[in-house]
């Protein structure tokens, strides 16, 4: 379960960039978690936001968690899409292009997702 909850907590922080988790994105975080993680219960995800919003970690914490590429396309994959369930804000989308730098990957890997 850490490493589902690695992947949801790096979408939840690009997808709180712009300083707040609409419900748009919080239902899509849950919708795009549950279909990439069918064992994965609702009430699981419900607890680690809560506990994401106690945390105080920077972006490449977050990162450094999640290893392997097939791993990291899927959290972009899961970040993008909850990010984007209500406009991709500018910061948000800042945030989502460190990603994407920190972990040196290409545009040609995220869309063959």
């Amino acid at each position: 379960m850490v490493y589902e909850e690695n992947i949801i907590k790096m979408a939840l922080y690009v997808a709180c960039n712009d300083g707040v988790l609409s419900e748009e994105e919080e239902e899509q975080l849950v919708k795009s978690s549950l279909l990439n993680f069918p064992s994965l219960e609702q009430n699981k995800i419900d607890f680690w936001i809560e506990e994401f919003f106690e945390e105080d970690l920077l972006l490449e914490n977050y990162c450094d968690k999640i290893a392997g590429l097939e791993d990291r396309l899927i959290a972009l994959k899961i970040a993008i899409e909850t990010a984007s369930a209500d406009g991709l804000d500018l910061r948000e989308n800042l945030a989502l292009s460190r990603v994407i730098s920190y972990w040196n990957i290409s545009w040609e890997e995220i869309t063959s997702v």
